[in-house]
């Protein structure tokens, strides 16, 4: 088998060991999907022929689903870790620039969602009085008009730069 085949099964089998805690009734799941990746590595000519076969057969999406079914351990990060930790959470999360953004999001979200209930009830208004019909009419018109005129605007535009 090829060296970076036997990598990247090591990788997938060492995964769960170095970071998840595999509980006893899924341990032979596990072991099954492991031989089935081997398996599939001895029948791979090279790693990108592995990967490729590894995603089309659904073993990828079997590797998520067993790894969702077992205990992450906790891990000590090192101090090189939690430095880059700290500074990335400080450019995220800068006090005031942070909360600026996030009450613009709130205030945002919340005058969009307003404007579209005012809306859907403007509408239902105006079909129960049953004048959404001579409304809608009324808009084509205005909109058919708009752009008529910026049509003839841009038309007349042109002729007086060519003179």
């Amino acid at each position: 088998m090829d060296e970076n085949i036997k990598n990247s099964i090591n990788m997938r089998a060492d995964f769960f060991e170095k970071y998840y805690t595999v509980p006893k009734e899924i341990k032979p799941e596990v072991e099954s999907f492991i031989d089935e990746i081997n398996l599939l590595g001895e029948t791979s000519s090279d790693a990108m022929d592995f990967e490729s076969r590894f995603a089309a057969t659904g073993l990828s999406e079997q590797f998520n689903v067993l790894l969702t079914k077992c205990v992450p351990k906790v891990y000590k990060m090192s101090k090189e870790e939690k430095q880059v930790v700290k500074e990335t959470k400080k450019e995220m999360f800068d006090g005031k620039e942070f909360a600026k953004h996030v009450a613009k999001e709130t205030l945002d979200y919340a005058s969009v969602m307003a404007e579209e209930e005012l809306i859907a009830q403007s509408r239902k208004r105006m079909i129960e009085d049953d004048v959404y019909d001579d409304y809608t009419r009324a808009s084509n018109a205005l909109d058919i008009a708009e752009r008529a005129g910026g049509f003839l605007t841009n038309l007349f535009n042109k002729k007086k730069k060519k003179k």
